[in-house]
């Protein structure tokens, strides 16, 4: 889906067409963004974001391996999608596999699903259909979802 949100401060624009001056002289960052949806709601759904991180994976300065995991498309080794050091940092949750809609939707090998930030994404939102989780893997996902939410959920209250 086309994602929509607020440029940070320090963000580095170099002339690139994805940042957005706005209502109120405020710059938006554009991109497209792909997601795996963890809940059905009335009207909307969760979701969690997929992301490469520019294709550093949970190397990536700041990141929390240990909310992740590797997401992959049937036909992959998931074992080839983890990169060197991943596993060290935390890199723990059980890999999931998605069955591609189409031909020319894929994931790359760097591809991670990040269960700590659920997103809320209206029905009246355009989407394209880029695979579905296959049956052995839902209920991983959801229980990567429930480990995230909770402990977010049970450390709020501390």
């Amino acid at each position: 889906m086309l994602y929509t949100e607020p440029a940070g401060e320090g963000a580095i624009r170099h002339n690139d067409d994805a940042f957005t001056t706005v209502r109120f002289g405020e710059a938006v960052y554009s991109q497209i963004r792909r997601f795996v949806i963890v809940s059905v709601r009335q009207n909307f759904v969760h979701a969690c974001a997929i992301s490469t991180y520019r294709g550093q994976g949970t190397l990536k300065k700041g990141c929390d391996p240990r909310e992740h995991a590797i997401v992959f498309n049937t036909g992959v080794d998931p074992r080839t999608c983890l990169l060197t050091g991943e596993t060290e940092k935390g890199l723990y949750k059980d890999a999931i596999e998605v069955r591609p809609a189409d031909t020319g939707s894929y994931l790359v090998r760097e591809s991670r699903i990040r269960f700590g930030h659920v997103y809320s994404i209206e029905f009246n939102v355009k989407v394209k259909d880029i695979g579905r989780v296959v049956s052995r893997d839902l209920s991983v996902l959801l229980a990567h979802y429930d480990e995230e939410n909770g402990r977010w959920n049970q450390n709020a209250y501390e």
